[in-house]
This record gives C-alpha cells, sequence and structure tokens, in this order.
C-alpha cells in the first residue's frame, strides 16, 4: 500500500504570510489548536497562528492587551459556536504580501486583498479581472478561485485539445482558397455582364469559359502601381490618424496567458473619420484626387488589397512563431493560420493590428465607395439618385457609429460599456456625435460563479442577441434600395446572415460552457434571441 503525504505526516503547508486570516471556505482541520488558547499558554506576545499557512493578525482586545485572534474589522455572524468570530476573506495591511498586479500592499473597504483558494495568490478585487464580487468577502463559505488556475484547468496556450470550427483544416483551406475567388468571380459580373452572375455562354465549354474569366480578372483587376499607390497611401494615412490624433484610451480584457494583464487601445476613429472626410473632399474638390478614382481603378484595388491581406497574415503568423508569441496551436499549421497564431498582433508595440483593421479598413472603404458612385453620378448626370444617397446615408452612419464607439470594440455598446463599468474601466467621451443612453442605470443582472455579471436589461431585456438583429436589417435595406434586377447586392446580407447565425450559434456554446446556471437563468429572464416577442 502506498502511504500518502497526509498519512505520513509530511504534508506540505502554504508559505506563511503575515498580517492575514484564514480564507472562509477553507475549514481548520481538528489537529491545529485554536489560535487564542495557543497564544494564551505560550503567554508570548508574538505568537500567532498558522492556518492555511497564512498567520492571523494581533488584534487588540478592549482592555488594550494583544492576542492573535483573528478579528478583523466588519466581522459578522459566528463560527463553531458563540463567541467565535467569523473568519473573513481579508486582510489588514502588509508590506510582506503585495496584490499580483499592481505590487500594492493596501487591502481598503472596497477593494480588499484577496486569496485564491487554489494557488494563494492575492489580489486586489479591482485589480482582478473580472473584479472579485463582494459575497467572496460577506459569505463566509464562498470560496473564490483566480482567473488564472480557472484557465490553466484548459491550458488557453495550448489548443492541442480545443474542437475544431469551421469545419477544421479542410473547412479553413476551402474558405482561404474560395474567398478571394469569389471577390473576382462578382467583380467580373459586376463590370462585364451587367450586374448579372457570369455563366457560360451557350455551347461553351467549362474550361474554356473558366480560362476566358481568368483573361477578364487579368487584364482588369491586374493590381498595378496606381493601385498600390491608392491603397497603400490610404492605410499609411489612417495609420497615422490612428497613433497621432486626439482620442480616449482604454483598456481590453484580461489576458489569462498573460498573467491577466489588460492591454492598452488608443482609439482614434472619431478624428480619424472626420479627418479623412475632410481630407478626401479637399482632394475631389481640387481636382488632385477625384473620387470616383476608386471605381475606375476597384479592381486594380481589390487585387492589391487581397495580396495585402494574405501577405499581413504571412507576416503575423511567422511572426507569432519566431517571437513565441502563439496561443491556442493545435498543431494543423493551415487551420492554426486562418484562426491567427498570436491574440493580440501589433506593429512595433504601438498599432495594434485588429483594432485597426475593425473599423477603419471596411467601413471607412465603404463609405468612401458610396461617395464614389454619388460624384460619379454628378459628374455624368448632374444629379444623384435617391438611392445612391441613401447608401451614402445609411454608409455614413455606420461608419460614424464604429468611429464614435470604436471603444467598446475592446471589451453593442451598452453590454460593452455594462462589461467596462463592471470592470471600473470605461471612460466616458463627451461629444456632439454622442448620443444618450448609452449605459442603462441600475441594471437587471444575472450574477455568474465566476465572478462576471450577464446584463439582462436594456436592449439585452428584450432579446439575448438584438445587435446582431440590427445589422441583418442593415444589410437587408442595403439591399432592398437596389431592387432585384440584380443577384449581386444581395450577396451581402445572405453572406452575413449566414456568417451571424454561425457566431450566435459559437457564442450560445460558450456562454453555457462558461456561465452554467447563471446561462439558463438568462435565456428563463429572456428568451428571445433575435426578435422580441418573435424569436
Amino acid at each position: 500500500m502506498v502511504s500518502t503525504r497526509a498519512q505520513t505526516g509530511e504534508t506540505p503547508r502554504k508559505t506563511p504570510h503575515p498580517g492575514f486570516v484564514e480564507t472562509p471556505a477553507r475549514r481548520q482541520s481538528s489537529d491545529i489548536p485554536d489560535a487564542r488558547s495557543t497564544a494564551s499558554d505560550v503567554g508570548s506576545k508574538d505568537m500567532q497562528m498558522s492556518v492555511r499557512g497564512k498567520k492571523a493578525p494581533r488584534s487588540q482586545d478592549a482592555d488594550g492587551s494583544t492576542s492573535s485572534s483573528p478579528k478583523t474589522p466588519g466581522t459578522v455572524g459566528k463560527r463553531g459556536g458563540e463567541g467565535t468570530q467569523r473568519k473573513k476573506r481579508r486582510y489588514t495591511k502588509s508590506r510582506e504580501i503585495v496584490c499580483k498586479l499592481c505590487e500594492n500592499p493596501d487591502s481598503r473597504v472596497g477593494n480588499q486583498i484577496v486569496f485564491c483558494d487554489n494557488c494563494n495568490t492575492p489580489w486586489h478585487q479591482a485589480c482582478h479581472q473580472p473584479r472579485i464580487p463582494e459575497h467572496v468577502i460577506e459569505v463566509e463559505e464562498a470560496e473564490w478561485i483566480c482567473a488564472n488556475c480557472l484557465n490553466q484547468k484548459s491550458n488557453p496556450a495550448d489548443g492541442a485539445n480545443d474542437p475544431l470550427e469551421f469545419g477544421g483544416t479542410l473547412g479553413a483551406s476551402a474558405i482561404i482558397i474560395i474567398s478571394p475567388l469569389l471577390m473576382y468571380y462578382l467583380w467580373i459580373g459586376a463590370t462585364y455582364y451587367d450586374g448579372h452572375l457570369p455563366w457560360p455562354a451557350k455551347n461553351q465549354k467549362l474550361g474554356e469559359f473558366v480560362r476566358q474569366l481568368g483573361s477578364l480578372a487579368y487584364e482588369g483587376a491586374f493590381p498595378n502601381l496606381k493601385a498600390w499607390a491608392i491603397y497603400w497611401g490610404f492605410m499609411v494615412f489612417e495609420a497615422a490618424c490612428y497613433l497621432f490624433l486626439p482620442g480616449i484610451t482604454v483598456h481590453g480584457k484580461s489576458l489569462p496567458h498573460e498573467n491577466n494583464r489588460r492591454l492598452e487601445y488608443y482609439c482614434s476613429g472619431m478624428w480619424s473619420f472626420y479627418t479623412t472626410i475632410i481630407v478626401a473632399a479637399t482632394l475631389h474638390l481640387s481636382g488632385v484626387f477625384k473620387l470616383y478614382t476608386i471605381l475606375d481603378e476597384f479592381g486594380p484595388i481589390m487585387s492589391v488589397a487581397i495580396i495585402s491581406g494574405f501577405s499581413i497574415s504571412f507576416i503575423a503568423y511567422f511572426s507569432a512563431l519566431y517571437r513565441r508569441a502563439t496561443i491556442r496551436m493545435t498543431g494543423r499549421p493551415v487551420y492554426d493560420f486562418f484562426m491567427g497564431a498570436e491574440l493580440n498582433p501589433r506593429l512595433f508595440g504601438l498599432l495594434d493590428l485588429k483594432m485597426f483593421s475593425e473599423v477603419r479598413i471596411p467601413w471607412y472603404l465603404l463609405f468612401f465607395i458610396s461617395c464614389a458612385a454619388a460624384a460619379r453620378q454628378y459628374d455624368q448626370f448632374g444629379y444623384v439618385t435617391g438611392e445612391i444617397m441613401f447608401l451614402v446615408m445609411a454608409h455614413f452612419l455606420y461608419a460614424n457609429a464604429c468611429a464614435k464607439g470604436e471603444e467598446c470594440i475592446t471589451t453593442t455598446c451598452q453590454k460593452n460599456r455594462f462589461k467596462q463599468e463592471e470592470r471600473g474601466t470605461l471612460v466616458e467621451r463627451r461629444n456632439p456625435f454622442q448620443l444618450p443612453w448609452q449605459s442603462v442605470k441600475y441594471p437587471n443582472i444575472i450574477k455568474t460563479q465566476v465572478g462576471e455579471a450577464i446584463l439582462a436589461d436594456g436592449w439585452y431585456g428584450y432579446a439575448r442577441k438584438l445587435h446582431y438583429t440590427a445589422d441583418m436589417y442593415f444589410a437587408l435595406s442595403w439591399a432592398l434600395v437596389t431592387g432585384f434586377s440584380s443577384p449581386l447586392p444581395w450577396f451581402y446580407p445572405v453572406f452575413f446572415f449566414v456568417m451571424i447565425s454561425h457566431r450566435a450559434y459559437r457564442d450560445i456554446q460558450k456562454c453555457e460552457a462558461k456561465y452554467g446556471e447563471a446561462w439558463q437563468e438568462y435565456k428563463r429572464q429572456v428568451p428571445y434571441l433575435f426578435i422580441p416577442y418573435v424569436f
């Protein structure tokens, strides 16, 4: 029979920390003597009891004498009989113990330092992400595990055992290959087939048809120097706006694989958007660069964008491998390339590629493409049709919303502002483009076992994924205004519906696994997914 360390009396003890008290979730074993009796028997002023490796602080009795009784301010209730103080999960200031993140020993009401019940690491309530809730301190039996320990169970830096998404390597390969080919196919239909889908002519062989499409793409979409200058001139200008224009700094979510470090994000989207509009209008009106040049060079610019996208992705992938900054790698190179090797790739530590690409590249470009169509109509006919004016307005509103709410990307405006308020990282923005009702005051929330809260109020008291419904409405309206004579404008709403349905399915699976019963309660309180009272 194998003897355990506990049976031989060799069970290791945690490192003593002077000035701490027992975490209430862990019971004092019967073989450890009572602290007060031990102190009185020995009669030593410095005698302290070691409980779970933490020494109880000396407290001053009413008669002025000191003892090692763990009497802490604000203790409530009794434990183990009359006169026994409840031992709280907090401690007084000690220079030997500091918070894991801020390295500050102060432990005050509302921001006390808390021990992890697994690794014994001290954290301030506000420093840990998610914030350590008050019930961990107030509730006697409450157990608390830090985010590091919770994530180590799944080892976030190793994704070999993670379920594969998007069909694994085969699905990722198909998306990587088909996506650019589909872009060329749709562009050929818009340019050479009067907005209809390219199709083989009568008696035309498939091979001949494919060669014809390739010839059209080569002749009309070859990435010439002018296209490179336009695309990368825009990219460099937007990068400069990102870095140097006024903005606010916010903190993202904690990163378990980096000891819960929270990255800083500089949000200058609002200034970038309006500065770009002013510069583009100046260039157009002065004749230096007519906006409709974007339409004339659309094919070559699209090719440059595709080549640039793949190039940046390859650089980011191999850079992460070289710097050993990878996370959740599965060992399947194509799949890992598709999913991304690094969680937060940054250029020289300054320009966050994901934040930069979230707003400035897609939505600014879409708005200026619509403006280019309006400029072309006005130049040719002397007026702009209602359909184009609608698209300019719609794309302006969408790009403007993304720019003014850029700080919410790091953490659906009400939901993300609620998360930021919960973490104490919300930065109030006051400018003429902001609308009221950005945050819900005194919201209805559902507490979870991981310390976070689920917002079940505001827009999210009507439907759990209502922001997806709004996006779907935008996509449909942009297609409806063009009518039904061409199928090409309907590609985006169809694509968006498939993509967002899959994304909602993934979100729901992750939330059910993370929040458990709390998520089921959220579903009971808010039974609708997309459309209130319907679905």
